[in-house]
């Protein structure tokens, strides 16, 4: 892994939260139905693209997978570095992975850091997510233009009037979020799959656009937050420590099935 370095400033920074507020009040009011109309007018490739190639993306990269995930690692990470305060087995493990004793055990507490900050992430953005949901009670397209239902309706926690920020959205940049702060590789892929995830959600007759801008913000601006606020002066402790690569680090949870 190689931990990013940048500041996300912009991200962080007042004049784009003022812009997305402008930007998501102005695309709800004058754009949404125009955009969310002329999609279900284009090519059929269009929508065969986003509904069976980037929808079943997100079904991987969606929270219920990720987190459950991210707990059973944490679990078992935290478990096995109780099992190697034995010195023998310590010592096998190093022996069968080839690395330094200093090195396992810094690692292990490296990527049990990166792990709970994944969870608390998740935890922080779903809630941020759904207080939202509830307050604005935006109507889904499908029950907007199908089934009579008000453009919006606060303070209601059905799940037909709770379209705003789009929880797909939020999710997947949330996860492409934490994949650029911790891999720090391939960040234009992550944040372009992220774009497309949201954009299926308007093929999907779930969302309108207005959704998918306010979703990818929250997405990406908690994890952030959270890691400035409480996790940034941990993973500055370890300062330029050597560690184990993430296969490596795969490889050592899996292990503590056999120790």
């Amino acid at each position: 892994m190689q931990h990013s370095t940048r500041e996300f400033k912009l991200l962080l920074s007042v004049k784009l939260f003022i812009i997305v507020i402008i930007t998501t009040l102005f695309v709800f009011h004058f754009l949404d139905l125009k955009i969310y109309l002329f999609s279900k007018n284009l090519d059929g490739y269009f929508s065969l693209f986003f509904i069976k190639i980037i929808n079943p993306i997100a079904k991987i990269f969606n929270p219920s997978v990720v987190f459950p995930l991210s707990l059973l690692i944490l679990i078992l990470a935290k478990s096995l570095k109780k099992v190697l305060k034995n010195q023998q087995k310590l010592l096998i493990v190093t022996k069968r992975l080839g690395v330094q004793k200093e090195v396992l055990l810094s690692s292990l507490n490296y990527y049990l850091l990166i792990i709970k900050h994944v969870i608390f992430s998740i935890i922080l953005t779903g809630l941020v997510l759904h207080l939202l949901k509830y307050i604005l009670g935006v109507s889904r397209p499908k029950y907007y233009f199908n089934h009579d239902y008000e453009r919006y309706n606060f303070f209601n926690i059905e799940h037909r009037v709770n379209s705003l920020p789009s929880g797909h959205t939020q999710a997947a940049f949330t996860i492409a979020i934490l994949f650029i702060l911790y891999f720090n590789r391939y960040n234009v892929l992550f944040l372009i799959l992220a774009t497309f995830i949201g954009i299926s959600r308007i093929f999907m007759s779930a969302h309108f656009p207005s959704d998918i801008i306010m979703g990818a913000y929250v997405g990406a601006f908690f994890p952030i937050i959270l890691y400035k606020l409480k996790f940034r002066n941990d993973f500055l402790s370890f300062n330029k420590q050597k560690f184990i690569d993430f296969n490596v680090f795969l490889k050592l949870i899996c292990i503590r099935f056999f120790i």
